[in-house]
């Protein structure tokens, strides 16, 4: 563990970082943990790493807006050491954004909540497996602020300083239940969803990110379709994130009322006229109202006018997966194991969907791995097709 009052070691330069990954890549596993700027800026950015090995005997924090990166590629990619991650999604992608593919990784939160805990946060389960508690104070940190303070070292170092005795305990839990390959397969999923998520470009208009937008009458629709991209630009321009232009509930409160004045738009609540960034964006919000009719163009109609699915097919699907979920109810039941451990939730929609006719087709489901296939193959595709379970 991080010893007392010992402050991590932080590095800002190139070479300096060249350094630490040459020390680091002879460590047999090493926590990592990833701070970024997501709740302050447009895009989400990296503002730091933290690395720590040899129990924490190493612990250092990399200041990603003056180090270049590119370095620890190699270090946190598939030929590095054992990587412990807690919740690899987020960190995974905010790297994969900056060409680092996060690989050879144990996340104690998967396998955490395959093991049945209810309560898989880092600081929930430091203090059940470890006795330990943390402070988790900074968590809406602006991590761009420099210089780094004594308070922020502490917090930084604190998140990677107890992962490496976390996993240990974990894990040999993970091995006494025989779940290994299951944990290490959905955190590999975890990992290539990541990574397609940063490499894909966002085409779908800003209005379709609203949650619940195909309920809305298509009135309000048509003027959200134009205030959700004007606050995307404005949110752009002053590098914010959009919510802090302006919250959805705002944006649906102005496309039900349409003011037509900067005045009247004031009195929708979410909107001010307190600075000249609040007033330009009022008076952009007004025009694009005025600007909007009472119904879509065809063309984003048709987001919405999906074909519907003949009852029988819908009671099919639905039929296939009640099956599926009986069959893994029990076998998660038989294993004494987590029904996740058995199918995870994503493979028991996308096997309902695609209701493959034999096992090469199962095998294509994202995240079930070939061991799934090869062991519970058969089985699956029985409560699929309704035939019984196999053995």
């Amino acid at each position: 563990m991080l010893r007392p009052n010992a402050a991590p070691r932080v590095v800002a330069r190139e070479d300096d970082l060249r350094d630490v990954t040459r020390e680091a890549a002879r460590a047999v596993r090493l926590a990592v943990d990833v701070e970024a700027s997501g709740m302050f800026t447009y895009r989400a950015r990296v503002c730091a790493i933290q690395l720590a090995w040899d129990r924490a005997e190493h612990v250092v924090v990399v200041d990603t807006l003056s180090a270049p990166i590119g370095a620890l590629g190699e270090l946190l990619g598939v030929r590095g050491p054992l990587k412990i991650v807690h919740d690899v999604a987020f960190d995974a992608r905010l790297l994969a954004e900056v060409g680092i593919d996060l690989a050879n990784v144990h996340d104690t939160a998967v396998a955490a909540r395959m093991l049945g805990r209810t309560a898989t946060g880092l600081a929930s389960l430091l203090d059940s497996e470890l006795d330990i508690r943390i402070g988790k104070e900074m968590q809406q940190h602006d991590w761009r602020v420099r210089p780094f303070d004594a308070s922020m070292l502490s917090y930084l170092a604190t998140d990677v300083a107890h992962l490496e005795a976390l996993e240990e305990t974990i894990w040999r839990e993970v091995g006494a239940h025989g779940i290994e390959d299951e944990v290490l397969e959905e955190t590999r999923y975890r990992l290539r969803s990541a990574a397609t998520a940063a490499r894909t470009p966002q085409t779908a208009p800003a209005y379709t990110r609203i949650k619940g937008i195909e309920r809305y009458p298509e009135r309000e629709r048509a003027v959200l379709m134009i205030l959700a991209e004007l606050r995307e630009r404005e949110a752009q321009r002053r590098d914010v994130p959009p919510y802090r232009v302006a919250s959805t509930e705002a944006l649906v409160a102005a496309a039900r009322a349409r003011p037509a004045t900067a005045a009247e738009l004031a009195r929708v609540r979410g909107f001010s006229l307190s600075s000249p960034a609040a007033r330009f964006f009022a008076e952009e919000v007004v025009g694009g109202i005025a600007a909007a009719g009472d119904s879509l163009p065809e063309t984003e109609r048709a987001r919405f006018e999906r074909p519907r699915l003949p009852d029988g097919v819908l009671r099919a699907r639905r039929e296939r997966e009640v099956r599926l979920l009986a069959w893994r109810r029990a076998e998660a039941k038989r294993r004494g194991v987590d029904e996740q451990v058995i199918l995870p939730g994503h493979c028991v929609k996308d096997a309902v969907e695609a209701d493959p006719s034999d096992t090469d087709g199962l095998g294509r489901v994202p995240g079930i791995g070939a061991f799934r296939v090869e062991r519970d193959g058969a089985a699956i595709l029985h409560a699929l097709r309704g035939e019984g379970v196999g053995p």
